[in-house]
């Protein structure tokens, strides 16, 4: 058992996150002063603008605070359903591709308070068939044009790993069309773990995941990356497909060949982290065909780095046969948050160690936890108190490791980020905290400021983590298979 923490930060964390869900409790007025601030933002400022009808950026993220706030204080009940019922409106007018956000704040909702059979019944019918289709189309641009993917195809972010996210939350509650639209995603992303030969490449296989240049947005990418890509994170990577296919294993949800896709997936993404003398980290994406080998020696002679030494030191399907593996002077570091970080991966990897029944890969991804606590943080993160890039994001990923692992040595860096939020909470401002956008050029190395009430960089993001570390530090949380607050929210990450 870990050392309880101060009872007055708990306190502190709970009243802060219904503090801003108070300031987030109209619908109206949330969407017009979160819009007037990204319409203020300098056009060079790349962010996604408030978009009312997604999970990540809108009102049903929104929903979700509410309903969580709702078990102490009945009131918010009634707001989440506000939100959600300003979400139903925007899903309206944005069209199909926009009703797989709903599933799970309305599920998580009508768990807690009843209702919403019809909205949840056509939902699925309707985000089941966006998502079969799109998973159509998918196969066949691959059967048409051969291997290459964006990664918008399978992403977490708007690709089949963050779509699927909604058919598994209506599979477990025995809806038979997403379970079967949703075996059709796994069973893609299960193909996708199988290496490739690109015509554009040297001749070397590389994973089935590789992204393809002629199919990034950015100019700046094809400039970097002029044979492709390997993604590692779990925004945009391949540990969001891994963390779905690990959340979809625990489930029962299982597909031919879904257990050695997942060892491939997790054994690849091991494979890339660099170890120093405080332990691993990973680069956010590594080049397909790097120009130096560096110390990974010739195609087809993988060396995996660190502990782990040698490859199939997890498991035989852990090399397949001449496949390149990317040099470390090829990789492009990453922040330590969610979306390309270390505390992102070092959790997936944590699910994909559950779903493998492998104690080692579990004990890796909490030891690159202990790592990324006593390092020192990026400029850019000790701005940022949001979830994606910045320090809600680590506390949550670094307090659900120290439940799971009873941690006092992580418990205590989970205490510190939680004071850090709490002292960070501005009353003065529309919604209590501000997202901090990355300075435009070097000539302006102020990051942007810009107030943000969503679940992925914003507000509501930020007070559902605190909720959750208080209700967990105090030991007063509804358990799940992990130890950690059954609430459910942090599903929208492929968290749970």
């Amino acid at each position: 058992m870990t050392a309880p923490a101060p009872l007055a930060l708990c306190d502190a964390a709970s009243d802060i996150a219904h503090r801003v869900a108070e300031l987030l409790s109209s619908p109206e007025q949330v969407a017009d002063t979160a819009h007037t601030a990204f319409a203020a933002l300098p056009p060079d400022v790349l962010q996604p603008a408030w978009q009312p009808a997604s999970l990540l950026l809108g009102h049903p993220g929104i929903a979700l605070l509410h309903t969580r706030c709702a078990r102490t204080d009945p009131r918010h009940a009634a707001v989440g359903h506000a939100h959600l019922a300003a979400a139903v409106t925007a899903a309206t007018d944005a069209g199909p591709a926009a009703v797989g956000d709903l599933v799970l704040p309305a599920r998580l909702h009508a768990r807690a308070h009843g209702g919403y059979t019809r909205l949840l019944a056509r939902c699925a019918e309707v985000h089941a068939g966006f998502v079969r289709a799109h998973a159509a189309r998918l196969v066949a641009r691959r059967q048409e044009h051969g291997p290459g993917l964006a990664y918008s195809d399978y992403d977490a972010i708007s690709g089949l790993a963050g779509q699927a996210r909604g058919l598994l939350a209506a599979a477990d509650h025995g809806d038979e069309r997403c379970a079967q639209v949703l075996r059709d995603v796994l069973g893609f992303l299960v193909g996708m773990t199988h290496p490739v030969r690109p015509a554009a490449g040297d001749g070397s296989q590389v994973p089935g995941w590789w992204c393809a240049p002629d199919r990034y947005l950015l100019p700046r990418d094809r400039a970097e990356f002029p044979k492709g890509d390997l993604n590692v994170g779990v925004a945009h990577g391949i540990c969001g497909p891994l963390a779905l296919l690990s959340l979809a294993h625990r489930s029962g949800h299982r597909v031919p060949g879904m257990r050695d896709a997942i060892r491939r997936m997790a054994d690849w993404v091991l494979s890339v982290g660099h170890t120093d003398e405080r332990g691993t980290q990973w680069p956010g994406r590594v080049a397909a065909y790097p120009e130096v080998t560096g110390e990974f020696g010739e195609p087809g002679e993988p060396r995996v780095p660190g502990e782990f030494g040698v490859p199939g030191a997890l498991g035989e399907a852990s090399a397949p046969s001449r496949q390149r593996r990317p040099s470390q002077e090829t990789a492009v570091r990453s922040a330590p948050g969610w979306c390309y970080g270390t505390s992102g991966i070092a959790w997936t990897l944590h699910l994909a160690g559950q779903a493998l029944d492998d104690h080692r890969m579990t004990m890796a991804a909490e030891d690159a936890i202990r790592a990324l606590v006593h390092r020192p943080r990026t400029p850019a993160v000790s701005v940022d108190p949001g979830f994606c890039h910045g320090r809600a994001g680590i506390l949550h990923t670094v307090a659900r490791m120290a439940a799971v692992g009873a941690s006092t040595e992580l418990w205590s860096a989970a205490d510190g980020l939680a004071h850090e939020l709490v002292a960070e909470f501005d009353p003065r401002t529309p919604f209590g905290y501000r997202q901090a956008l990355p300075p435009s050029s070097a000539s302006k190395p102020a990051p942007h400021r810009v107030h943000h009430p969503g679940l992925l960089d914003g507000a509501a993001g930020i007070a559902l983590v605190l909720a959750d570390y208080a209700d967990a530090r105090r030991g007063t949380a509804c358990e799940d298979a992990n130890g950690w607050e059954a609430s459910g929210w942090d599903a929208a990450f492929l968290m749970s």
